[in-house]
């Protein structure tokens, strides 16, 4: 019983560090999607001021309202395009390695949640072989309860990652205001989100082991628990 419950601890450390990393990269991507639209949105001054110097018949004021004192250097303009389109360039690449990111993040959840099953497994074996109903209850409630958490926060996750992927598909650096709107839209904590932050909230927290005293009601969550898990498991094998 030891074992099983120290494995437990220890996959759920591992779960929790994958959704702090979410976390990480959800700011990430809030960072560069601003970033995009930022710059997205400075570069049609920019190529106003080329067309305006371009034409003979270009407003000279229209050129002094758009480049003020650097109209004076040589090849400014130029060189500021230059950089607008390679910090373009930079926030796409970071966007693409975030979304890797989250789908390694992603793959760790699922081999931790179906670790977790295994051991829920092994932890109805310890509890049918206890001397009473006290150590059976200890040996596979915590289990129990964090097969069923990591399996519901996957599911979260994996909605989340999807709609994220999805919601960031085929964008066009000329697009400003689909841009601003995929930046407010990231957001996991949005009304468009798929995760329930307060639900993922009360399992971060390492639980505290129980006392052997078991009450009557602490019998029928353990046999709710194991039922639920019977359940999960005939499902997945008739898959």
């Amino acid at each position: 019983m030891a074992t099983t419950l120290k494995k437990c601890f220890k996959l759920h450390k591992l779960f929790v560090a994958e959704v702090a990393r979410s976390t990480r990269l959800e700011s990430e991507g809030v960072q560069v999607l601003s970033s995009l639209a930022n710059v997205s949105k400075r570069l049609p001054t920019l190529l106003q001021y080329d067309n305006n110097k371009v034409d003979e018949g270009g407003d000279v004021d229209d050129n002094v309202e758009v480049m003020g004192v650097l109209r004076y250097s040589i090849n400014t303009q130029a060189l500021l395009l230059q950089k607008h389109f390679l910090a373009l360039e930079k926030s796409r690449g970071f966007l693409a390695g975030i979304l890797n990111d989250y789908q390694d993040v992603l793959r760790h959840l699922r081999s931790f949640t179906s670790d977790c099953v295994a051991l829920v497994e092994d932890a109805l074996i310890e509890g049918e072989n206890a001397v009473n109903a006290a150590d059976e209850m200890a040996a596979v409630t915590f289990p129990l309860q964090l097969q069923e958490w990591m399996e519901t926060v996957l599911a979260m996750f994996e909605h989340e990652i999807f709609r994220k992927t999805r919601l960031v598909a085929g964008l066009e650096y000329s697009d400003t205001l689909r841009l601003n709107t995929v930046a407010k839209q990231w957001s996991a904590k949005g009304a468009n989100s798929n995760i329930d932050d307060d639900y993922v909230q009360t399992g971060l927290q390492m639980p505290r082991t129980k006392s052997s005293a078991t009450s009557q009601a602490g019998g029928l969550e353990l046999d709710t628990l194991k039922s639920k898990s019977k359940k999960k498991k005939k499902n997945k094998n008739k898959k």
